[in-house]
Formats: C-alpha cells, structure tokens, sequence
C-alpha cells in the first residue's frame, strides 16, 4: 500500500510527459515560416526543420513519410540549402551537371532579384531521385536551394517539396 500512492503518481507523471512530448513531436511538422537575416523559406505540413543540422547546410529539412519497399528507410522529400561562398552560378551549374542529369533550366526574376529553377534527374545505388534547385547570386556568393525527392514519392510530397522550392527567396 505505502508503495502504491507513490506508483500512482509516478504512472501520472509518466503520462502526462508522454503527451507533452508527443504534442511538441506533432508541433514540429505543423506549417511555418522559416526567416533569417538571409533568406525565406515555407515550410508546409508534414515537413521537419532540423534545428541541429550540418554546418556545411544553412537549411536541412525532411518529410515525415518514407519511401515504400526498396525505398523504406529513406525519407520520401529532403530540402538542403547550401551557401556558396566567392561562387559564380555558373560554378554552381556546373556542380549540378556533375552530379545529375538536368531536365529543365527555367530563369526567373523575384523583387528583382535573378533566380534559376532547375529540375534534374540521377540514381544513386539504384534509387532514382528528382531534384529541384533554385539558385541566386548575392554579391560573390551564391545561395543553392535543392529539393531531393524519390521517384516514387506521393504526389503530396512531391507538390509541398515543390512548393518549397517555389517559396524561397533570399533578401
């Protein structure tokens, strides 16, 4: 008996950290605008900004779902954005066409700044992955936005990784 009031209170404890924790969990994958001296980013649901990142990464995210069968322990959509510093874009381009196959190239400008949406395709260990890079020059450095996104993602994956992408700007 003199055991169980403690127990009691104990199991409470227990309890009630387990939901904090899983609400918090739950809180991290809700929708948020990402803004820093540099550059903006929306983050849509399902995706999570990964606080304790590379440091070569100014930007590390990933989708909550994985990837089916061979594709299992691999997260269905990643967002990476690299700063390149005393880079040109066509260094950048370069870097690119080393590593995959590009699709399309599509030049924008936004608040008249100069940006290049580029779609690429490359295999790695059998996998096949979309990447989507949105590139900008600012001074002598150059800001690299990439998408990596299974071939068999879901739809709604593919769209919110795009969606990303679309939505980075740099100030």
């Amino acid at each position: 008996m003199e055991l169980l009031i403690p127990g009691l209170i104990l199991v409470a404890l227990m309890v009630y950290a387990s939901t904090k924790i899983k609400k918090s969990a739950a809180a991290a994958f809700e929708p948020e605008t990402i803004e820093t001296d540099e550059f903006l980013v929306e983050k849509p649901e399902g995706f999570l900004n990964v606080l304790n990142h590379d440091p070569a990464l100014e930007l590390d995210m990933y989708s909550r779902d994985f990837g089916v069968e061979n594709t299992a322990d691999i997260k269905q959509a990643r967002i990476e954005l690299r700063h390149f510093r005393v880079c040109k874009m066509s260094e950048a381009i370069a870097m690119i066409k080393e590593k995959a196959e590009i699709k399309s190239d599509i030049a924008e400008v936004i608040n008249e700044r100069k940006y290049r949406l580029i779609e690429a395709e490359r295999i790695e260990k059998g996998i096949g992955f979309r990447n989507i890079y949105k590139l900008t020059e600012k001074g002598a450095d150059v800001f690299e936005l990439r998408a990596i996104v299974l071939e068999d993602a879901s739809e709604e994956i593919a769209q919110k990784a795009e969606a990303i992408v679309l939505s980075f700007t740099v100030k």
